[in-house]
This record gives structure tokens, sequence and C-alpha cells, in this order.
């Protein structure tokens, strides 16, 4: 809706005729008619005659020329409302604006398929528009806090940050998503894998937990006597065998992010 939309939308609610207008603004009858239908604009001068004799302001007769004019910059009620409180977050809570910079990048992504859905032709739309956008979660991520070599990080020293996974049965379970570094646990697992884990004292035999010896951490089976590697290569890759040091468990795997 138009300047001049607005204003003869809200002349005629209040019943103020054009030539009544045009002579409380001692302006010519013509000059209301132009300003109607947005052949000109009045003079700023005007301007604050008007909104009192109207009882509204700019932001009720211009609110489509402003939202045009801040379409590709932040209007000052999204600076007031979101980039302000932005920046307080990202200089007081870093991990917080983390969080919101993760659910922009989902929520955008969600939209913009949307919008591509929507631009689609309806005989060519999928049955639901939302058919291919997957629900997600958030959990704590650990970069390469799981050495599938020979163990590089302490649990404790490693920053994390949180990521979206897949909302599935088994990422419920999960207690936070891991980094696998290193080539021993190949081919279940390779350098670079993101593998959720469900925080447990003990691994049953036969399941691939995260252990931690020392400074060390790992990701391996849990065996009778050992931790095991599953690289065939053995002599690279060695078992991991009980020592004076004590090995720690802090939780089993139950699969690769997105499985």
């Amino acid at each position: 809706m138009s300047f001049g939309t607005r204003l003869k939308e809200k002349r005629e609610s209040l019943g103020i005729t054009q030539p009544q207008l045009a002579e409380m603004l001692n302006v010519s009858k013509g000059a209301i008619g132009n300003w109607e239908t947005d052949v000109n604009s009045p003079r700023a001068t005007l301007l604050y005659d008007l909104f009192d004799i109207l009882h509204c302001d700019a932001n009720y007769l211009f609110q489509d020329e402003t939202r045009e004019l801040y379409k590709n910059e932040a209007s000052p009620e999204e600076f007031e409302n979101i980039i302000k409180k932005y920046r307080l977050i990202a200089e007081y809570s870093p991990d917080g604006a983390s969080v919101v910079d993760t659910v922009l990048a989902r929520e955008y992504a969600i939209a913009d398929k949307l919008k591509t859905q929507k631009d689609i032709k309806p005989e060519n739309r999928p049955t639901s528009p939302t058919a291919q956008i997957i629900p997600m979660r958030f959990l704590s991520y650990y970069q390469r806090m799981a050495s599938a070599g020979r163990g590089e990080y302490l649990f404790s020293d490693i920053p994390t940050e949180v990521i979206p996974v897949p909302d599935t049965p088994l990422s419920r379970r999960a207690d936070f998503v891991i980094g696998v570094s290193g080539r021993s646990m190949e081919n279940t697992y390779f350098d670079g894998d993101k593998v959720l884990v469900e925080k447990a004292q003990d691994v049953p035999l036969g399941k691939i937990g995260i252990f931690i010896r020392g400074d060390e951490c790992f990701i391996k089976e849990a065996g009778i006597d050992r931790l095991i590697s599953h690289n065939e290569d053995k002599e690279q890759y060695p078992d991991i065998l009980p020592d004076e040091r004590r090995i720690d468990t802090i939780g089993i795997v139950l699969g690769k992010v997105g499985e």
C-alpha cells in the first residue's frame, strides 16, 4: 500500500474531505489529489501539520517506503531487536553467539528451501513442502578429542561448540559429539568423522567407546584385555594394552552423525 493510498484511507476514515484537508494545509484540492494518486508528495514543511490533522505519524503513512528503503539493510526495529542484542551476546557470551549462528544458518537454509519450493510450479512441487527438511537438535561438539591413533588431547582441555545434528532416536541418546582423528578405526570410522557419544562408565565387550589414558584419548573397541583397533595394519595401529596407567571410560559410541 503506497503513501497516497494510506493518506486517502486515513483521511476518509476521519470523515475529512479533500477540500477540507486542502484548506487545513493551505494548499489546493488538486495538490491533495496528486498526493493520493502518488503523482507527487507533500513538502517536508507540510508533513508535521499533516500528521497532526490525521492523528498519525510517518511510520504509518510511509511504512511501505520505509520497508523498501531498508530492504537490503537493517531497519531501526531490526537493529534494536536483533543486531544490538546479538552484539551484546557476542561480546559477553561467545558460546551463545555460536548457538545463534548455528540456529540462523539452519533456519535460513530451511527458509531458502521453502522459498525455492514456492517458486516451483504447483504441479512440480513435492507433496509436502517440508518433506526434504530434516528436524535437527543441538549437541556439544568436541573437535578431534578422540584420537584414533596415539591420542593427543585431554577431555577437559578441548574447546567445544554447539552443532546441529539430525533429530533421530540415536542422536536423542547422545550426550555430545566427538571428532575422530587418525586411521586406527578404519574401516569402521575414518579420520574426520563425527560420532555420537553417550556418557557411560563402562563399555560392553565388542562395543566401541571413548577412553582416556593419562593425556591420551582414544576411540577403540572394548576387548577382554585390551582396546582394539580396527585397522588391519597392527604394526602401525596397534591395540592398546593395559599398563600401569589407568584407563578411564568416557562413553559409548552410538554411531556417526547422520546415520
